[in-house]
């Protein structure tokens, strides 16, 4: 699988040796390849992810002249953004920091190649687990086996549940019977996933904007939220972002 990384450092000599290194990782571990973007400044890269897609690996120097590192990955916390924040840093002082933007790794320049290489195995082995977990969906022909983080949402449709997932499929459950909230238990018993009103579960981790009138999607999907339940929700779609994963600093 292909992982998006942004370099963030206004040094390019640490740009050069981060892809270095990066290389020489994908060597080693040849199911993985990385897509990597180098960015001089923390206003580029955030003027960036305001009109392109997000990226699973953020690698932040700390100590730069416009944003540094903390104030970088506390704005990218601030607009819901869940990559994970490695630092990469000349100076030990900030270690402490770090812990306030969720951050996987804290690493000393210059680099060492061993401790790099343990800190993408940790990276690599968060982003599987979140992109492995699967629920078992029945439609009216077969069974679908889904990744959990490939659900966007799903909605009551009639006496069956109609799944939206990130690529634009469509997949319709079987009938049922009971409840709304009991047919989507197996998504509701997962991470963060947020019950909207009477018909709709949405998966926080593709939730971009909150507004008193709807939820916004990976930026392009709507699903209305009832005004009443507005700050309750808004409320645990923070709580999803403040809670998600644990937190290793070396």
């Amino acid at each position: 699988m292909q992982f998006r990384v942004a370099l963030c450092d206004d040094e390019t000599a640490s740009h050069e040796t981060t892809q270095k290194l990066l290389a020489e990782y994908q060597q080693k571990i040849s199911s993985v390849s990385f897509a990597i973007s180098c960015f001089s400044s923390g206003g580029k890269l955030l003027d960036y992810i305001d009109t392109h897609e997000a990226f699973h690996i953020y690698i932040l120097d700390i100590i730069m002249p416009d944003i540094n590192g903390i104030q970088l990955g506390t704005a990218l916390r601030e607009q819901g953004d869940d990559g994970l924040i490695i630092y990469l840093t000349s100076s030990p002082d900030f270690a402490l920091e770090s812990y306030s933007t969720d951050a996987l790794h804290y690493l000393l320049k210059p680099i060492d190649s061993n401790q790099f290489s343990q800190c993408m195995d940790k990276a690599m082995n968060r982003l599987n687990r979140s992109l492995t977990e699967t629920i078992s969906i029945k439609t009216p022909g077969s069974t679908r086996i889904v990744p959990v983080h490939d659900i966007c949402y799903a909605e009551r449709v009639n006496r069956f549940i109609r799944y939206y997932l990130i690529d634009d499929t469509v997949i319709d459950g079987v009938t049922f019977n009971g409840t709304f909230q009991n047919a989507v238990s197996p998504l509701l018993s997962q991470h963060g996933f947020l019950i909207v009103g009477s018909s709709f579960v949405v998966n926080p981790y593709h939730v971009t904007e909150i507004t008193k009138s709807d939820i916004l999607l990976d930026g392009k999907r709507l699903v209305p939220i009832p005004r009443r339940t507005y700050e309750t929700v808004k409320s645990k779609w923070a709580d999803y972002w403040l809670k998600k994963g644990d937190t290793h600093v070396i």
